[in-house]
């Protein structure tokens, strides 16, 4: 290398140097855990033993990505900062944040992560109202068959008193009709008690592996060797220009 080509490197990451030193310091923070069982049914079933199905996990993973996760969390850290969320190779989430603060970046990372389980369980707790309804007037609605069935059955078995020939075949297909009724109405109700118990019982949350804590170090490379890496770049360059210019 001639001495122009030198002075060029030299000056080259003199300048990549300063422009590195004067950028703003970027922090990252990272907290892991596993995805709960979404269904409260599978987690009673399971005494909350378990973690979510993959599509569970992706699931989890869209939501956090999602624009009212972000707003939630912008309305509360105002500052400018970076989300990521990922899957590990053992199935957990991994949630990074970058910002300029170390400890903020740690909180923010936490408080997704919060945030996420909140809105789950809000939904979870929503879908389970929403079928105790349903399920609820069905129920009144099967009540008031069986009451009704119940009388026609009782009319007709008075009636037969005088003439059961007459009045067997009736009797028969209203018995089967009427059973039939209360056997679906036990079953409604019996699923009416479980949404009951799903609604008082405690939502699932996240496992922890590793909350997020404040970094001690910004992250990428430092000063210098943006400097050394971008000089020995362009002396690099230079070279290969000279070589096909030659």
């Amino acid at each position: 290398m001639n001495r122009k080509e030198i002075v060029i490197s030299l000056l080259s990451g003199m300048l990549l140097f300063v422009i590195a030193t004067v950028r703003t310091p970027q922090f990252s923070a990272e907290a892991t855990f596993f995805v709960p069982l979404t269904l409260l049914e599978k987690q009673i079933e399971q005494n909350g033993i378990g973690f979510g199905s993959p599509t569970e996990v992706d699931a989890h993973i869209e939501l956090m990505q999602s624009p009212v996760v972000l707003k939630e969390v912008q309305q509360k850290f105002t500052e400018a900062f970076n989300l990521s969320v990922s899957k590990t190779r053992n199935g957990a989430v991994a949630v990074e944040v970058r910002s300029a603060d170390a400890p903020r970046s740690a909180a923010i990372a936490n408080y997704v992560v919060e945030v996420a389980d909140s809105i789950k369980q809000a939904m979870l707790r929503q879908n389970v109202g929403m079928s105790f309804d349903v399920v609820e007037k069905r129920t009144l609605t099967l009540q008031s068959e069986e009451v009704a069935l119940r009388k026609e059955l009782d009319a007709l078995r008075f009636a037969a008193q005088s003439d059961s020939l007459a009045y067997a075949a009736l009797i028969f297909r209203k018995e089967r009709q009427y059973g039939a009724a209360v056997v679906e109405l036990t079953n409604t109700e019996r699923k009416l008690e479980d949404l009951k118990s799903y609604t008082n019982a405690p939502a699932p949350k996240s496992y922890s592996i590793s909350p997020a804590t404040p970094a001690e170090r910004p992250v990428g490379l430092p000063a210098w060797s943006v400097g050394l890496i971008g000089a020995a770049l362009m002396a690099g360059g230079l070279k290969v220009w000279a070589a096909n210019k030659s």
